[in-house]
């Protein structure tokens, strides 16, 4: 019998723009319109997470430790109370801004930019963030956005495998902890240099205009360098970073600038 399949991870974003893959989950539909739901929970980075960030996964007793959740022929209470039913007035009308022809809930969370209210979990296409020396290599010297691009790999459950160091679920907690401290101590540092400067800039009278956006100075150095190593285009940066293109230029100018002067 055949059978369609739709992948996905949901995920989580924390306050420091660092995004947590929570579980794996599987949606298959067979040609006699029967369906099945798994969900794979990743309890090394579910470990991880603040209480305050994550208070489970709807409909799941993670408790059980379970490897694989089923639901055959139910849809699962994190799909149902996120995604439209197929009853709902305005279906086709949310379904053509996702670019959709037929109803596949999953499918739609993948694609959908609503956030649902009650929690802060979403739906993203599998990622594989799993990173090597060669990687870490192309990071130069810039301890901070190696910081965040390890975290970054840390969180999403993905492996660090280095000359010298392998980071995965055994020791996943350690690194975490570790690089969560520096990352948070150089994040601070930056925030007081930027307002040290613009409270300097005031005093002597150079300070006009409107506030620049304020971005995470560590996220905007990791999608620079993600930018100059082709991995992102620039649409796609100042998406990120949630600025116009041109404003994304204009920053990425500085920050070549910045770097040469090093």
């Amino acid at each position: 019998m055949r059978e369609w399949v739709t992948s996905g991870d949901i995920c989580l974003k924390d306050e420091y723009n660092l995004v947590y893959k929570i579980a794996e989950i599987t949606y298959r539909e067979r040609e006699d319109e029967s369906f099945i739901y798994e969900i794979r929970p990743n309890y090394s980075v579910i470990s991880l997470l603040k209480v305050t960030d994550f208070q489970g996964i709807p409909g799941l007793d993670l408790d059980l430790r379970k490897e694989v959740y089923i639901r055959e022929n139910i849809v699962p209470v994190f799909i149902s109370e996120r995604a439209p039913s197929k009853n709902r007035e305005d279906l086709w009308d949310l379904l053509e801004e996702c670019g959709m022809q037929y109803l596949n809930q999953l499918e739609w969370l993948i694609r959908t930019d609503t956030q649902y209210s009650g929690d802060k979990l979403f739906v993203q296409r599998h990622e594989d963030k799993t990173i090597d020396i060669d990687s870490i290599r192309q990071l130069g010297n810039r301890s901070a956005v190696i910081c965040h691009k390890l975290l970054d790999t840390i969180c999403y459950g993905n492996d660090v495998r280095a000359e010298s160091i392998i980071i995965d679920d055994k020791n996943r907690r350690q690194y975490f902890d570790l690089l969560t401290a520096l990352y948070s101590t150089e994040r601070k540092y930056l925030n007081s240099q930027r307002n040290t400067g613009i409270q300097s800039s005031i005093r002597q009278g150079k300070f006009k205009g409107r506030t620049r956006i304020k971005i995470d100075k560590l996220a905007e150095m990791e999608i620079f360098t993600d930018y100059a190593n082709k991995k992102i285009n620039s649409a796609e940066a100042a998406h990120m970073l949630g600025i116009s293109t041109s404003t994304f230029f204009r920053r990425y100018k500085e920050y070549k600038n910045h770097v040469n002067m090093l």
